[in-house]
């Protein structure tokens, strides 16, 4: 139980939102650390998350939060 609330206070702050096939929002990430057409992988400071699809674009990018554009086939945490 001990390490179940540990990491659920490490990644409060980290948050992905798909919309349909063609959209998905990413909140707490900080590091783009692949950036393709097919594959965007990104990382916060606990863990990786890669976006595989087609047509990738990153539409928008903050400090905050960044959203992806394209056709998402799926989401892998790595």
């Amino acid at each position: 139980m001990k390490l179940l609330k540990e990491l659920i206070k490490k990644t409060k702050n980290v948050f992905i939102e798909i919309r349909g096939r063609e959209n998905v929002l990413l909140e707490g990430y900080c590091r783009i650390e692949l950036y393709s057409e097919t594959k965007i992988i990104l990382s916060s400071e606990f863990d990786r998350v890669s976006i595989l699809g087609e047509d990738l674009n990153l539409c928008h990018l903050s400090t905050e939060r960044m959203a992806v554009k394209g056709r998402i086939d799926g989401i892998e945490f790595i």
